[in-house]
Formats: structure tokens, C-alpha cells, sequence
């Protein structure tokens, strides 16, 4: 008996090694969702900065779900060396996903600049040309002397067309004419003009920026969590909040006029409770 009970042991957990399975497989997932938004690759094009940041989170959940996955697996069976492999691994690699999704939000934001700039200048320049072929063909309009003159004169600047009847009437009433459809044409134009966004390069950034940048925070806050350096009993979250305690304490002492001195006694009595806790939780 004792011998089976420690062959049986030394199998490894089919449920921890499936919950580790499973947290791969949403790796791959993820994966192979980010491929198909890389291809073709433009790292200078803002929409394909766009596209892939959008996949990124997006698709997000997939490999933090995943990485959970691999942390629960390896607590389930710590005697497995693969999934505890995996773990450590997983751990590593989720340190430079959080630094990603960190710079993520600039670049994001920068896109969405970028984006809005183009369209701004596209409208604005396409509007102008118009503006400027109206103005063009009041002058032809005006300056045309005969009516065979101003249909010549009109096609190049794809003016109103004139059919037979246009043809018979005296010039100074095709004039007119064309006149007021060139006052509703630039009636529609000025319309279009006053309806076009402000080039305010902060209409997008509230409605877009912000919700992505708080995104990108939120996932690398996730993926800190989850990640831990090589021989590190805190995930490099703790460390952070860690450290951000140092600080904070050195500077509420230094404000009360007791040096540095207290700050590190309170910051070590601190790590040393919160290492009894967890002593006791582990117990």
C-alpha cells in the first residue's frame, strides 16, 4: 500500500494538467486572433496601429484568462514539473506584456491624433476645391459672351450640363440660371463646411483616447499581477505597491521633519507583518 500510495503520487493530476491545457490553448487563441490583424504589416500607418491595438484588447481576455489558467494548474499539482515549468514561464513573460500594454495607451493615442489629422485635412481640402471650382465657374458665367463659350468653358470644370432647351434661351437667362444652381451649390457646401468636426485634436482623444488608454492601464495592472521575476515571491504588482509604500512613507516622514531613518523602520515592520499574514494563511 504504501508503495502504490506513492507511485500514485507521483502521477501527475489529469485535472490540474487540463486546466493547464486549457490555459494554453486561450495563449494560442489570442495568438492566432493577432496574426490575422498584423498582416499585411505597416508599423507607420495609423490605421494598422489602430487595428492591431484594437485586436490587443479586444482579445485581451483570452491570454489573461489563460495565464490564470497556468497559475491555478500549477497550484493544483506543485509536484508537476510541466505545469510548474509553464507557470514560471508564464510568469516571466507576463512582465513584458504588462510593459506593453503600458506603452500601448501613448501609441494608441498618438494613432487616434494621427487618424483625426488626416481626415481633417482631407475634409478641409476637399471642400476648398470645390469652393474654389464654384468661384470659377461664376467667373465663366459671367464672363462668357456667347452660349457655345460658356458650355465649352463649363465642361472642363464639370459645370452644369445644357440640353436643347437651355440651348434656345437668351444668354442673360441661362446666366441666371445657373447662377442660382450655383447658390444652392454653395449653399450645400457651406453647409457640409459648418457641419464638419473641429480640428481640435481633443474631440477624439475624449471619446476614444481615454476609454483606450484606461483599457491598456486596466490590462497591464492584470498582467502585473500575474507576473513575477525569477526567484521573486511577489508578483511584480506587490513590488510596485511595495515600493509606492517606501516612498509614500519616506515622504510623510521627511514632511514631519524625522529624516529617512523612520520611514525604512515602518516600511521593514510593515514587510515583516505582511509576511507573518501570510505565514499564518499558508498555515
Amino acid at each position: 500500500m504504501p508503495a502504490s500510495s506513492e507511485s500514485s503520487r507521483s502521477l501527475p493530476s489529469p485535472i490540474a494538467r487540463g486546466v493547464g491545457l486549457a490555459g494554453v490553448v486561450l495563449i494560442v487563441l489570442f495568438l492566432t486572433i493577432l496574426s490575422t490583424s498584423l498582416l499585411p504589416v505597416r508599423l507607420l500607418d495609423a490605421a494598422w496601429q489602430l487595428r492591431v491595438g484594437g485586436a490587443l484588447i479586444n482579445a485581451s481576455p483570452f491570454p489573461l484568462i489563460g495565464l490564470v489558467l497556468l497559475h491555478v494548474a500549477a497550484s493544483l499539482d506543485p509536484q508537476d514539473p510541466l505545469l510548474v515549468q509553464r507557470r514560471r514561464l508564464a510568469a516571466q513573460l507576463a512582465a513584458a506584456v504588462a510593459i506593453g500594454y503600458l506603452l500601448l495607451a501613448p501609441l494608441l493615442a498618438t494613432a487616434n491624433l494621427q487618424r483625426q489629422q488626416s481626415q481633417s485635412l482631407a475634409t478641409s481640402g476637399g471642400l476648398r476645391r470645390d469652393s474654389e471650382r464654384l468661384q470659377q465657374m461664376r467667373q465663366v458665367v459671367s464672363s462668357a459672351s456667347s452660349i457655345p463659350e460658356l458650355e465649352q468653358r463649363l465642361a472642363p470644370l464639370d459645370g452644369p450640363r445644357l440640353d436643347a432647351a437651355d440651348r434656345t434661351l437668351p444668354l442673360p437667362v441661362l446666366r441666371s440660371r445657373i447662377a442660382s444652381l450655383l447658390d444652392q451649390a454653395a449653399a450645400r457646401l457651406e453647409r457640409a463646411r459648418s457641419s464638419a468636426p473641429p480640428a481640435s485634436p481633443w474631440a477624439l482623444v475624449g471619446d476614444i483616447g481615454v476609454r483606450t488608454s484606461v483599457a491598456c492601464l486596466a490590462l497591464a495592472a492584470g498582467f502585473a499581477g500575474l507576473a513575477r521575476a525569477p526567484g521573486s515571491e511577489f508578483s511584480l504588482l506587490e513590488e510596485l505597491q511595495m515600493r509606492w509604500d517606501h516612498l509614500r512613507y519616506r515622504r510623510a516622514n521627511l514632511r514631519r521633519g524625522s529624516g529617512s531613518g523612520g520611514a525604512d523602520a515602518d516600511f521593514f515592520r510593515q514587510l515583516s507583518e505582511q509576511a507573518e499574514a501570510e505565514d499564518e494563511q499558508r498555515r
